[in-house]
Parts: C-alpha cells; sequence; structure tokens
C-alpha cells in the first residue's frame, strides 16, 4: 500500500511539474496595460510582451519593420531596419527577445554608425541612409535604401536556423544592381512578383520614381520585368514619382478588373491606381486627389478591396488637424470615391498602416501604435479600440517616435520599430 500511495506521489508531482512546464511556455510574461499604463507607457488594451532598446541593437536609428515565421522550425523573428544594416531579432517567445544576427548595408563599416560615414564599396555606396525598407517573400529577405547605388539587397532567411551563437553577423547576401536608391518595396506573394517604388536612378525607370517590377518567382534570381511610370500623376519629387504602393490580384467589386494585377499607389499628391497585369504594358486606371492634400504617402485596401484606408503625411503640419485616416470606396475604380476622414483624438503625423481583418493597425509616430475597428468602414463608425504610445508625453508634429507595425505573427503578438527606442513588443488583449 505504501509503494501504491508513492508511486501515486511522484506521479503527481510529475503531473504537477510538467503542467507548470507547459503554462509556462504557453503563457509568456507580460507588463499589463493597468489605469492607462503600462510601466511609463500609455496604452489601452494593449500590453507590454518586451521591449529591446535601441543601445541593445546594431544601429542608432531605427526605420522599417517586418516579420517572418519560419515554415520548418515555426520560429518567429522580428526584422528590424537601421540606419546601417539589418537586425533580426528571435521573438518566439515575445517576453524574451533574442538578437540572433546582424546583416550589414553592402560595403558598410560593421560598427554602429553614429554619423553619416563615408564608404564606397566600388558599385557607388555613399555614406548611410536612415530610411531602410524590407518585405519577405518565400523565405527570402529583400531590402532597399535611400542610400545612392543600394540597389535591391536579398538574403536567405533559412540561414537563420544554423546560427548556434548569436547575435551573429551574416556575410552571404546578394544584391540587384538595376537600380540605385529606392524608397520602399511591395511584394505581390500571389504574383511572385516585387514593385520597387521611389526609385530616381539606375538603368531602368531612372529618374522618375514609379514602379520598377521585378519577377522573383526563383526568389535568389530577380529579374526585371517592366516600368511604369505616368508623368500625368505630378508629384513633388518628380512627375509620376509613386512613394508606396500594394498591388494585388484583383477580387474585389468591380468586375471590369477581376483576375487582373492592380496596383493602388500613394504617388504623393495622387492616389493612382494601375494595371500591371502585362508587364510590358502597364496602363493608368484612375487618379485622384482630395482637397487639403498635403502628401499622400500609404495606404492599404480592406480585406474585401472595397476600401483603401490613406494616411497624409503633412496634412496636420500644413492644415493644422489632428491625425484623420482618409478613406476611398473602390465601387468603381475608374472613378474611386474619397468618402470622408476618420479624425483621431491626437495632432501626430501618421505614417504607416496596414489591415488584417476587421482592424487597422497604424503607426502615428508621436502617438504610437492605434488599433481602430473598421468592421463598418464609414469614417463616422470607425472606432479606436487600442493603443500604446512609445513617445509619452510627446505630442509634437514630428518625424519622431514610432515608424511601422507588423502585426502578421501569431495569435496577440505584435510588433513595432521606435526610431529612437528600439523594438517593443505588444500584446493586444481587446
Amino acid at each position: 500500500m505504501f509503494r501504491y500511495f508513492l508511486v501515486l506521489s511522484v506521479l503527481s508531482i510529475l503531473f504537477f511539474i510538467s503542467c507548470e512546464s507547459n503554462t509556462s511556455s504557453e503563457a509568456p510574461s507580460y507588463t499589463p496595460c493597468s489605469n492607462g499604463k503600462s510601466e511609463v507607457y500609455e496604452c489601452k488594451n494593449i500590453d507590454l510582451y518586451a521591449h529591446v532598446d535601441i543601445s541593445e541593437l546594431s544601429g542608432d536609428e531605427l526605420s522599417d519593420i517586418w516579420g517572418w515565421i519560419d515554415p520548418e522550425t515555426g520560429k518567429e523573428y522580428a526584422i528590424l531596419g537601421l540606419i546601417n544594416g539589418v537586425d533580426i531579432v528571435d521573438v518566439t517567445d515575445p517576453s524574451d527577445p533574442r538578437v540572433v544576427g546582424f546583416i550589414p548595408e553592402p560595403g558598410a563599416s560593421q560598427t554602429k554608425s553614429v554619423t553619416f560615414q563615408a564608404h564606397d564599396d566600388g558599385g557607388g555606396l555613399k555614406g548611410n541612409s536612415p530610411w531602410r525598407d524590407l518585405k519577405v517573400h518565400r523565405n527570402t529577405l529583400y531590402i532597399v535604401s535611400e542610400q545612392a547605388g543600394y540597389g535591391l539587397q536579398y538574403f536567405d532567411l533559412t540561414q537563420l536556423r544554423d546560427v548556434e551563437d548569436p547575435p551573429v553577423e551574416f556575410s552571404e547576401f546578394q544584391r540587384y544592381r538595376e537600380f540605385g536608391n529606392a524608397h520602399n518595396i511591395f511584394i505581390n506573394e500571389a504574383s511572385d512578383y516585387l514593385y520597387v517604388v521611389g526609385s530616381t536612378t539606375g538603368l531602368y525607370c531612372a529618374e522618375q520614381g514609379g514602379l520598377h517590377m521585378i519577377d522573383i518567382s526563383t526568389p535568389d534570381q530577380p529579374k526585371f520585368a517592366g516600368c511604369f511610370v505616368d508623368e500625368n500623376a505630378g508629384g513633388f519629387t518628380t512627375n509620376g514619382y509613386i512613394h508606396d504602393t500594394q498591388c494585388v490580384i484583383y477580387s474585389g467589386p468591380d468586375e471590369d478588373y477581376q483576375g487582373k494585377e492592380i496596383c493602388f499607389n500613394s504617388s504623393e499628391e495622387v492616389f493612382l491606381i494601375s494595371d500591371v497585369t502585362e508587364k510590358n504594358n502597364p496602363t493608368s486606371i484612375s487618379m485622384e486627389t482630395y482637397s487639403d492634400a498635403g502628401y499622400i504617402h500609404q495606404g492599404w485596401l480592406s480585406e474585401d478591396q472595397r476600401y483603401f484606408f490613406m494616411n497624409d503625411e503633412l496634412d496636420e503640419r500644413y492644415n493644422h488637424t489632428n491625425t484623420k485616416t482618409y478613406v476611398w470606396d473602390l465601387q468603381d475604380l475608374d472613378d474611386p470615391e474619397m468618402i470622408g476622414h476618420y479624425q483621431h483624438s491626437t495632432p501626430s503625423i501618421d505614417h504607416n498602416l496596414y489591415i488584417k481583418g476587421d482592424l487597422m493597425y497604424q503607426a502615428n509616430y508621436t502617438a504610437g501604435l492605434r488599433i481602430l475597428d473598421v468592421r463598418d468602414p464609414s469614417p463616422q463608425n470607425i472606432s479606436e479600440v487600442a493603443y500604446f504610445d512609445t513617445t509619452p508625453g510627446d505630442e509634437s508634429v514630428t518625424f519622431g517616435g514610432l515608424w511601422s507595425v507588423y502585426p502578421w505573427l501569431s495569435g496577440d503578438k505584435i510588433i513595432v520599430s521606435d526610431i529612437k527606442k528600439g523594438l517593443f513588443i505588444l500584446r493586444y488583449q481587446p
């Protein structure tokens, strides 16, 4: 009988330890948003898993952010654009992020860059740029910069599986050099095409800044596919310049364009919609603007492709208004209609926004991350459901604070990039 109870006791202890271990792995720790604060940060319905300070990263300024989930290992990563390269952080356990490695810019110094250092790798690279934008497709990371001669840098993310003693500096990357500088890229994963925007130097689309289209169906062998420039679009930088884009295989309400590859372009002065199905003969569908437009910066489609939500980077400064998010009705792509705007309670400049389901995730500089409910896209019915301010106490209308947000990791995980404060890993809990 004694042995029986002894065995039961041991099994109970082992079961308890097992449960504790499973609970720990399934429920990472976080600092809850309580009474409007998580640590020192003002918040609503968003908790703080962890913060990786800029001092723990490889550069002194942070820009764009993207994410990757390794399809083989299930590990999750935050990918951070820095002034001198790219850091990759393992956020599988969001409460315990680990810097895995650093991808230096081509020809860059291997140390942190406090000032704009001059260097040249023979490919026309001169100095650093605080702008670095990146996207991922089929386990390959693609990077562009406003730095002269940078081109398209690309990196096989499966190299992360072989890192044994992080952090490391990676040297195995390649470059596509058919353009020089660029402001951003978009990848249509459904078509295997990458779209470079804002490139004003290079062999193709040179000095015009339109869409430089690249076939990445073989990820490590990018091939030039075509250009799209419409000089009638005007622009502050040059006629036809496109600052940002989202390209999709269209499945929205306009039957005339269903099944075609359509790009929705934020083109400084106009909202420009283009048909890029034929890469050697792309065409404009429509171009529109609105009163008091400052700088049409970026935007994203609703998941049913009926609406396009847009941010304007200069209207707050020019017109002295609170942050506005504009809404276009795309029932007819030939004649999109601006149906109004949602006005925020903050005065900050809006920068990048993305749609996931019925929620809009906005990085609004000094107002931080704002999450809006857009299930009813009528501007008067949009509502703010959560926020996390990485620059508490700062409501200045300046280009500082939160740069961007990535909402597509697993579960309730959200990652955001603050220019001077680094990486924040957040938990949205409605």
